[in-house]
């Protein structure tokens, strides 16, 4: 009997040592758990801030990198042109600025209009008083521009009109970034919800939201992302 009561007492013990056992492992568990950071709370590694920041700056300073044409030619370091070459190109985007305005109207016939004279004044441009880097950028622009212009005059249905301005207003962002035209006069604008959520930039003259995608139908949809 002795003997008996020694062997259960000898299985409760282990039961007991195993329960605790059990419990203190629980317990470690959960402390362990608890320290623990979810993955989207952990801290970014210094490296990956780096990064980040990096590519944040790039994006900020250079709307170009998220422009939906990349065919054009946008120079590092702005050419100065001449007097006369910078006035002859000031005209040209004040050109683009009445087609702008134009579909912020909704109005068709104006904004042919508008773009024709915009054309004349792309064309009344002398590439010969330009040089290098210069000449280069121009040509590729002008040549942008003149095919842009007329595809929009002959495309019909306002909307269409507008797919080609957002292309034009790409380049023109380009062209007032290669030759420092206007500086600190103008706007670049975004609107997330343009072309059915893809988005697209315009350049405005002023602060004053007039969106030219959308027209009347939503006219203050927009975010000023730069200050050229």
């Amino acid at each position: 009997m002795k003997f008996k009561k020694g062997i259960v007492q000898l299985i409760l013990m282990s039961l007991l040592i195993t329960m605790v056992s059990c419990r203190g492992g629980d317990n470690a568990k959960g402390h362990h758990q608890e320290g623990l950071i979810p993955i989207e709370h952990q801290p970014v590694s210094v490296e990956h801030q780096a990064y980040d920041t990096s590519t944040m700056h790039i994006r900020h300073n250079s709307l170009a990198n998220n422009f939906t044409h990349k065919d054009f030619i946008i120079l590092d370091q702005p050419y100065q042109p001449g007097e006369s070459t910078k006035a002859e190109l000031d005209q040209v985007v004040n050109a683009y600025l009445k087609v702008k305005d134009a579909l912020v109207n909704d109005d068709i016939a104006e904004a042919d209009k508008a773009a024709s004279v915009m054309s004349e004044k792309v064309t009344a441009v002398i590439p010969t008083k330009l040089e290098g880097k210069g000449l280069e950028a121009w040509q590729n622009h002008q040549a942008l521009y003149l095919a842009k212009l007329d595809e929009m005059k002959h495309i019909s249905g306002l909307e269409k009109k507008r797919s080609y301005f957002s292309h034009i207003s790409e380049i023109m962002y380009c062209t007032i970034k290669s030759f420092g035209l206007k500086q600190g006069n103008l706007f670049v604008i975004f609107c997330p919800m343009a072309f059915d959520g893809k988005g697209a930039y315009w350049i405005s003259g002023s602060k004053i939201i007039q969106n030219p995608y959308f027209g009347k139908k939503m006219p203050t949809c927009g975010e000023i992302k730069e200050t050229i």
